[in-house]
C-alpha cells in the first residue's frame, strides 16, 4: 500500500527518533508496499522487520524485488502475530484504509511488548468545523470523515485501546511539497497512481481522499502501557 509517503525518509527518521527504538528491535512495518521503508530499517538501522501488506500485487512486487523480506498478507482486521511479538509498529500512509480502527489498535495493542512504541503518519482533518456534532459521535468503530482522520476521535481510539500519545506533529507543509512534485512529475494524482500501482488495481483501495485546504498530514507516537 506504501505508494503515498509525504516526507520520505525524513519523516521515517523523525517517527524513530520519537519512538526511540534501539538496534535489533523487532519493528512490523503495517502497510509495507513495496517494502522500501522495510530495507530502510533494517540498512540504517539494523532492526529486524517484518511487513505487512493489504495487497497481494504489492508483496509479489516486493519479493520479487527483495527476496529476503519477510510480508505477509493482512486483512485489515486482524494481525496473525503471537502476543509482544514487537518492540514497536509502524504505519506509513496506511491506517486510514483499514476498516476497522478501534479493533485494529487493539490487535496492535497485543502484539506489542509493553512500552513498545507504535508510529502513525496519515492524513488528518485541520479543521473539525464541518464535521456536526451527530457526526463527530458517530466514530466508535472509524476515527475518519471524508477519508481523513480527526484528531480527536483517533486519541481517543489510542487511549482506549491501551496506548499513551506521546508525540504528535503537524507535518502538512511536506504533504504540500509532496503534491507539488507530483503535479511537476506526472501532471496528475490519476497519472501518478497509474504509474506506481499494479495494472489494474483500484485506486479507491490505495486512495480515497478529495485533497483540499483542510486536507492536512501528521505523525503521531503512542506508547504501550
Amino acid at each position: 500500500m506504501n505508494c503515498f509517503h509525504p516526507g520520505g525518509k525524513r519523516i521515517t527518521d523523525r517517527a524513530i527518533e520519537l519512538c526511540g527504538f534501539k538496534k535489533h528491535d523487532r519493528i512490523l512495518d503495517i502497510g509495507c508496499g513495496e517494502g522500501a521503508t522495510m530495507e530502510y530499517l533494517i540498512d540504517s538501522y539494523g532492526f529486524d522487520v517484518s511487513g505487512c501488506d493489504l495487497s497481494c500485487d504489492m508483496i509479489k512486487r516486493a519479493i520479487e524485488r527483495n527476496p529476503r523480506l519477510q510480508i505477509q498478507k493482512c486483512d485489515g482486521y486482524s494481525l496473525s502475530f503471537p502476543p509482544s511479538s514487537f518492540d514497536g509498529a509502524y504505519m506509513e500512509c496506511s491506517f486510514s484504509l483499514f476498516p476497522n480502527h478501534p479493533r485494529y489498535l487493539q490487535d496492535l495493542y497485543n502484539i506489542l511488548k509493553p512500552g513498545g512504541k507504535l508510529a502513525i503518519s496519515d492524513l488528518y482533518m485541520l479543521n473539525r468545523s464541518p464535521v456536526t456534532a451527530e457526526q463527530g459521535n458517530q466514530f466508535s468503530s472509524s476515527c475518519l470523515y471524508g477519508g481523513l482522520f480527526l484528531k480527536e476521535p483517533l486519541i481517543k481510539c489510542l487511549n482506549q485501546a491501551g496506548f499513551k500519545l506521546i508525540a504528535w506533529e503537524d507535518k502538512t507543509q511536506e504533504l504540500k511539497n509532496y503534491i507539488a512534485q507530483i503535479l511537476m512529475d506526472y501532471g496528475s494524482f490519476e497519472n501518478m497512481w497509474k504509474a506506481r500501482l499494479p495494472e489494474g488495481a483500484d485506486v479507491k483501495k490505495f486512495c480515497n481522499v478529495n485533497y483540499n485546504k483542510n486536507t492536512g498530514y501528521f505523525l503521531l507516537v503512542a506508547k504501550r502501557i
